[in-house]
């Protein structure tokens, strides 16, 4: 049982060290959103190197979250739904967004003003 729970510790931190940054993001604001969309090939990216270490860090209810909104893939889908962007802060929490993707949504924020954004679907299904 030691052996286990070092290795939850050891991988726990690794993800830590590995997805640090220090990011104020408001994941609910409507240029955050753009910015994920806008970008989404980096941050599904990012994201998706990032899930195997997940169970790790989210309490039952955001592993159960996530695993709906993945639709039981284990991966991000190539393109995001409304219903994706609008769901994952209660999947993942805020703090750990920031340290996976809030580098590209920090960056997009400060440097880039993005007046046509890709329309996405609903993916209410």
């Amino acid at each position: 049982m030691g052996l286990l729970s070092s290795f939850a510790s050891t991988a726990g931190a690794a993800f830590s060290i590995a997805t640090s940054g220090n990011y104020e993001i408001d994941w609910k604001d409507p240029k955050v959103r753009d910015a994920v969309i806008v970008h989404w090939k980096e941050v599904k990216e990012k994201a998706d190197a990032a899930l195997p270490l997940a169970g790790l860090r989210l309490t039952k209810e955001q592993k159960a979250k996530l695993d709906e909104l993945l639709k039981q893939k284990g991966v991000f889908p190539d393109e995001p739904t409304d219903y994706l962007l609008d769901n994952l802060p209660d999947a993942i929490p805020p703090a750990s967004l920031n340290r996976i993707i809030g580098g590209v949504i920090d960056d997009c924020l400060k440097n880039h003003d993005h007046k046509e954004v890709p329309t996405i679907s609903a993916g209410t299904e």
